[in-house]
């Protein structure tokens, strides 16, 4: 059972002052985590995206990124999220998965690209229904399947559907992308859930 495992549910925040380090001594700080989560709190995309590139995820495990410079409804659900040992991965580094990352000479250019990417952005969102968008809010804000089909009248085979479904439409991976997506594309839904 979960409950049994003492470092469940714990998350060890490293900061980006302390990258070198963490890419020096990996096992250091995965042995610190335990069976929890470790997770990496950056301000600047290059420090991250630094992280990214140079971790060992087939040695240490998957890292989850905590923004320190986005909303703090935004900041909490991430955190919700890092808690329920899903990590979350920012866009910017999930474009990296599927394609090479572009180095720092082409930033430039790969910043007009998501600038462009914003409408198509909001006609994959406009294209989801009104139920794969309620999951898909009840998702960035931590939810198990669990608990966003008691909220919404459902199963949870139902629950996983629609999100099989959004994940499908807007073009991701996982939940946890899907959740970040939901924050760029309706940020002002996003703070009105968690004032509610």
């Amino acid at each position: 059972m979960r409950a049994s495992v003492p470092d469940s549910g714990k998350i060890v925040v490293v900061d980006q002052m302390l990258i070198e380090d963490l890419l020096a001594r990996p096992d250091a700080y995965t042995k610190s985590a335990g069976s929890g989560c470790l997770a990496f709190a950056y301000r600047k995309e290059e420090s991250a995206r630094h992280l990214f590139e140079g971790w060992n995820r087939a040695q240490f495990g998957d890292v989850g990124f905590l923004p320190m410079n986005v909303a703090p409804d935004a900041w909490r659900a991430i955190l919700r999220l890092l808690m329920h040992e899903e990590l979350y991965l920012p866009s910017f580094l999930a474009d990296c998965v599927s394609t090479p990352c572009q180095r720092a000479p082409e930033r430039p250019r790969q910043r007009e690209t998501i600038t462009s990417n914003g409408a198509d952005r909001h006609a994959q969102y406009s294209k989801l229904t009104r139920r794969e968008k309620q999951v898909l809010q009840l998702v960035s804000e931590g939810k198990s399947n669990k608990l966003i089909a008691a909220k919404l009248g459902i199963t949870e085979h139902t629950v996983k559907l629609h999100m099989h479904n959004v994940v499908g439409k807007i073009g991701v991976s996982n939940r946890t992308a899907a959740a970040h997506f939901y924050f760029e594309v309706a940020p002002h839904e996003a703070q009105q859930t968690a004032l509610d």
